[in-house]
């Protein structure tokens, strides 16, 4: 989807927002070391500040295909881990610890929306945003037209919770990236 006005902000990269669970970490354990995902235990602080025990799936792929995204956006991190995706999953992957994230609390879908959405657009401004995220709402894409419409493009891209990130989805944010 783009845009038929001019981008609001076009000094500035387009973000890219990620999520955690279901995108970096697939929902089905079981399945996970099979498709190559490489068990971490956390041990701490839980985004709600309660402690946190668990093993969590990380991709050893991932970190060089969202160091590619990085060469054509701003990635931001959009998950209910927060600040510690850049603390504790950036590391793990080889990414940037830098890479700032948007306070949001649990995600998932109320009223429609991906709740996770009301706090990522205000905080991306007018930029043109692409979401890579597990859940949307089936009202999301009212939003994304009427963004878009705005001067901000904006594509919110699924990934198969049970499978994680997969290649595909990295080009297929790449390609909408090149068309903006």
């Amino acid at each position: 989807m783009t845009s038929t006005r001019p981008l609001a902000h076009p000094e500035l990269p387009p973000i890219v927002a990620l999520d955690v669970d279901g995108v970096l970490n697939p929902a089905n354990p079981a399945h996970a070391a099979a498709l190559g995902y490489q068990p971490h235990r956390y041990d701490g602080p839980g985004p709600d500040g309660q402690h946190a025990v668990g093993t969590v799936w990380l991709h050893p792929d991932h970190g060089p295909w969202l160091r590619e995204l990085a060469d054509h956006a701003q990635p931001v991190w959009c998950t209910s881990w927060n600040h510690l995706a850049a603390q504790w999953i950036a590391p793990r992957l080889d990414l940037p610890t830098t890479w700032p994230h948007v306070p949001v609390h649990a995600g998932g879908v109320r009223f429609g929306h991906q709740s996770k959405l009301s706090a990522l657009y205000p905080w991306a401004t007018r930029r043109a945003l692409a979401v890579l995220d597990d859940e949307f709402g089936g009202k999301d894409p009212t939003t994304v037209d009427q963004r878009t419409r705005d001067g901000a493009p904006t594509l919110l891209h699924p990934v198969d919770p049970s499978h994680g990130l997969r290649r595909a989805d990295i080009d297929t944010v790449l390609t909408w990236l090149r068309r903006l």
